[in-house]
Order: C-alpha cells, then sequence, then structure tokens
C-alpha cells in the first residue's frame, strides 16, 4: 500500500504535540496530509481488518490448543500480537449467546429436526406455591381471609405472578427458559468475578494480584464459550445430547490443563483444584438462578 504523503508542518492534528518523524510519540497518529484518496482510505481499511483478522486467529487458535498459554502470555507482557482479553471475550461471548438465542428459540418444522432447548427441568406451576387457577380467584380467597392472614410483600407478589401465569396457561419450564436464555449473559459478570477470586483463593500462595487470575479466568470462559458453541450446533443437526457431554467433559479436561500450565502444578493437583472448583462454581450457579427465578416471579 502506497504511503500517504507527509505533511510539511510537524505538529500533530490530533493532540498538537511535536512529529519528528512519520507518527506522533504521544498519540500515535501518522502525520499524513489530511485529505486522503478514496484508494488510500480503502486501503488503510483492508489492512487494519487484515492485521485485526490475522491476530484474531493466531489467539483462537492458541487459546483451542494450548490451555493457559494466552494467559501466561499475558503475565509476561507480551500483548501486541493477540486480541486482548475483554475484547476477546466480547467478541466471543456475542456470537455464542446470539446462535445460542436463535437455536433455543427455532421451531420443529415438517421433516426437520428439533431446535435446541435450554437443559431445565420440567416444572409445572402447581409444584410451586398455592395452587390458584387465576388472579380473580387469588384475590377473592384473600378477601375472605382475616387481614392478619393475608399475604404482604414479596410472598404477595409471587403468589399473584403465579396464579396469572397459570390463567395464562404458561407453563414452569417456559418461564424459567425464558429467564435463563435472556438473563445468562447478565449472570455472567456476576459469575467470573466470583470465580476469579475462587482462583485467587485456591492459589493463594503464587501472591499474584486478582486482575491476573481475572485474565486467567476470561480465557478459559472464552473458551468455554467456543466448545459449548460446536456442541450446540452439532446437538441441533444430530438431535442427541451427547454433543454437550462431551462439551462439558471437554472443557473440565481443558480447565485441569489450564491449571496445570498457567499455575505450573502436577496434573493431580490441578485435578483436585479444578474438581473443587467446579463444584464451587455449580453452586453459585444454582444460588443465582434460584434468585433470579424469585426476582421474575416479584417483577410483577
Amino acid at each position: 500500500m502506497k504511503s500517504q504523503h507527509l505533511r510539511s508542518e510537524k505538529n500533530c492534528l490530533n493532540c498538537n504535540t511535536e512529529v519528528p518523524e512519520r507518527y506522533c510519540p504521544h498519540c500515535g497518529q501518522e502525520n499524513t496530509v489530511q485529505h486522503e484518496s478514496f484508494g488510500h482510505l480503502v486501503g488503510h481499511v483492508v489492512a487494519d481488518i487484515a492485521h485485526y483478522d490475522s491476530k484474531l486467529l493466531a489467539t483462537l487458535k492458541y487459546l483451542t490448543v494450548r490451555p493457559g498459554l494466552l494467559t501466561k502470555e499475558y503475565w509476561a507482557g507480551r500483548r501486541m500480537r493477540y486480541v486482548n482479553p475483554i475484547k476477546l471475550y466480547v467478541f466471543i461471548s456475542a456470537v455464542f449467546f446470539f446462535f445460542f438465542l436463535a437455536l433455543a428459540n427455532s421451531h420443529r418444522e415438517h421433516n426437520a429436526k428439533p431446535g435446541i432447548e435450554t437443559e431445565l427441568a420440567d416444572v409445572e406451576m402447581g409444584d410451586i406455591g398455592s395452587d390458584y387457577k387465576s388472579v380473580a380467584e387469588y384475590d377473592a380467597a384473600q378477601a375472605a381471609k382475616p387481614a392478619s392472614q393475608r399475604n404482604t410483600g414479596l410472598e404477595d407478589r409471587i403468589e399473584r405472578r403465579l396464579a396469572k401465569m397459570r390463567e395464562n396457561k404458561q407453563s414452569g419450564k417456559e418461564v424459567i427458559k425464558e429467564m435463563f436464555t435472556h438473563n445468562l449473559p447478565k449472570m455472567m459478570f456476576v459469575l467470573m468475578p466470583l470465580f476469579a477470586l475462587m482462583v485467587k483463593w485456591t492459589h493463594r500462595k503464587r501472591n499474584l494480584l486478582f486482575t491476573d487470575h481475572a485474565i486467567f479466568t476470561i480465557h478459559l470462559h472464552s473458551f468455554l464459550f467456543i466448545i459449548l458453541f460446536v456442541g450446540l450446533v452439532l446437538r441441533y443437526f444430530i438431535h442427541d445430547g451427547l454433543p454437550l457431554e462431551l462439551a462439558y467433559w471437554g472443557a473440565f479436561l481443558y480447565f485441569v490443563l489450564a491449571l496445570k500450565d498457567t499455575y505450573q502444578q502436577s496434573f493431580w493437583k490441578s485435578l483436585v483444584k479444578a474438581t473443587l472448583l467446579c463444584c464451587g462454581y455449580f453452586s453459585i450457579v444454582v444460588i443465582l438462578f434460584v434468585f433470579a427465578i424469585f426476582g421474575v416471579l416479584a417483577a410483577y
């Protein structure tokens, strides 16, 4: 690509710092004439895309085949050759949740394989709370009770919400599925810092900062979304739960190897720590999930 002509002036048009050569030493802007030709502008765009694509491909390659390498490279200060961990996570998670919601909302067509549904138990509304069939029935029952025995506050809102669901013929599975698919991205911003804290606690003797463990967590979750995405796509086409099961076990093995390589510890110690971290992580997920369900019920 032909370089744009340099300006005769030595002041940066962006920050007004003196520019001794081509690039500003303060902000990095190229000190070229401000009226670029169309061909040069297109060349800049192509070069930027090619540069980003090469970094992205290299980052994805090492993320998937070398557990823990990207984290160690980031810790060592070798960062420019890879995509920033946060940008990488945002990109991968956005792609994952876009296709996850698209597949989860797909419907069975004639001679077509069923769409993906979230792995949730089929909960019936009759299993939760009292068995009022409508809001009017619930209000009548409450009015018939003495004031001291009527539901108030959160209990009243939940019972009213459940009655409205039964009135609208909504199943518990539909409500939970909708809540899960729409709130999981938000829950991840709570889960990831908590998981990083757990990793820090299990490796407290390493004297690393919380941000160091957070980078490890981001890379781990980025791979988790990749392998789950592959499992979900395969499950969609072959309509079998095996791909997701393999994805879960593959993610766990990757986790063990990432701990081993990143924190320089034995395989068996990494296996024990990975098992404990997964159990703790799952417990936190269940707690947040239960709170989210009650939040949906109380939102009415």
